[in-house]
């Protein structure tokens, strides 16, 4: 996939939501020089996670270790940290243990339903993942949160499923303004206080992502049917007529479109995204079980690549054919 300059992906963001955001806007093309610990010092609260999500964690970990490009995470140390206030999701972030390596191995997002289960929301691994503290870094550097800062802000990683993961950033004082950064991409985004904690309110776990209450899904391997790619390098797609289809459906689905684009709708979203869908992998019922398939829809670039279960995505969006 491109790697289009920050500039370039603002103007695409603003396009494909049909929003003119006036007024200067300069973002550093190196990171901030903001020690992490002082940076993110609201980030971890000092809170210990459940021991049912510790272990629901530790098993997803080695279900998906047991195939290819997850391999890697047989032996690694799963940091746990809550999700932004009243949301009940957690990141999941996969270290290799040691000294000589500190770029995380991936991550996983788990949500917990009103019933007290834990879902696999999404998982994925890349040097840029969601969360990546030097886009963190880079994106307050664009709002002028620098270490020459007089004072710096408290940051706190929100999430209300996989096409709102964001930074909540409030500037100090009482009346410090507040405002939100892409968890992915680390752009300044068209979000309020007002309007992130509207849409925050209406978020529901999926119900067909894997659970802790489903002993016996597994973890098969990805199946890929294209290279990963640029909506924008073609945006017929953005005409294009939704595409229905069965959650069970969707594998056959995508072995005849190949290439898919999710695209965000909803009336009180401030902004869209199109995620450019290329692959899935699903999590298999045991036949003697009551238990249902899961889909992970595969999404991302070479960077960054996220497994993202279908069912969050439909609930906020539509899946359109790209063409080339």
């Amino acid at each position: 996939m491109n790697n289009p300059t920050r500039a370039h992906r603002i103007a695409k963001l603003l396009l494909c939501a049909g929003i003119v955001w006036l007024g200067a806007f300069q973002i550093s093309s190196q990171p901030a020089r903001i020690a992490h610990a002082s940076a993110l010092s609201a980030v971890s609260p000092d809170t210990p996670a459940p021991e049912p999500l510790r272990r629901f964690a530790a098993d997803t970990i080695q279900q998906l270790a047991a195939n290819a490009p997850f391999t890697g995470w047989s032996a690694a140390k799963p940091i746990i940290e809550p999700l932004g206030p009243g949301t009940h999701s957690w990141l999941v972030t996969l270290s290799s243990g040691t000294s000589t390596s500190k770029a995380p191995l991936g991550y996983l997002i788990i949500s917990a339903t009103p019933e007290g289960d834990y879902k696999l929301v999404e998982y994925g691994l890349g040097e840029n993942s969601l969360y990546a503290k030097p886009t963190l870094e880079s994106g307050l550097a664009g709002l002028g949160f620098t270490a020459k800062a007089k004072s710096l802000p408290t940051v706190t990683p929100v999430y209300a499923g996989p096409v709102l993961a964001e930074w909540m950033v409030r500037a100090a004082g009482k009346s410090g303004s507040v405002h939100f950064i892409d968890a992915l991409t680390g752009e300044r985004l068209p979000e309020s206080l007002q309007s992130w904690n509207k849409q925050a309110a209406s978020y529901v776990p999926p119900s067909s992502a894997a659970g802790s209450a489903q002993k016996s899904l597994a973890a098969a391997a990805t199946t890929r049917h294209a290279d990963p790619f640029d909506p924008y390098d073609n945006i017929l797609w953005m005409a294009g007529e939704p595409i229905q289809s069965e959650t069970n459906r969707f594998d056959e689905l995508l072995a005849v479109y190949k290439r898919l684009v999710f695209v965000t709708n909803g009336p009180d979203r401030t902004y869209s995204i199109p995620l450019p869908i290329t692959g899935y992998q699903k999590w298999s019922a045991d036949p003697q079980s009551s238990g249902e398939d899961a889909i992970y829809v595969l999404t991302g670039s070479d960077s960054s690549q996220r497994w993202i279960a279908l069912d969050a995505l439909k609930q906020s969006g539509k899946f359109v054919a790209y063409t080339d």
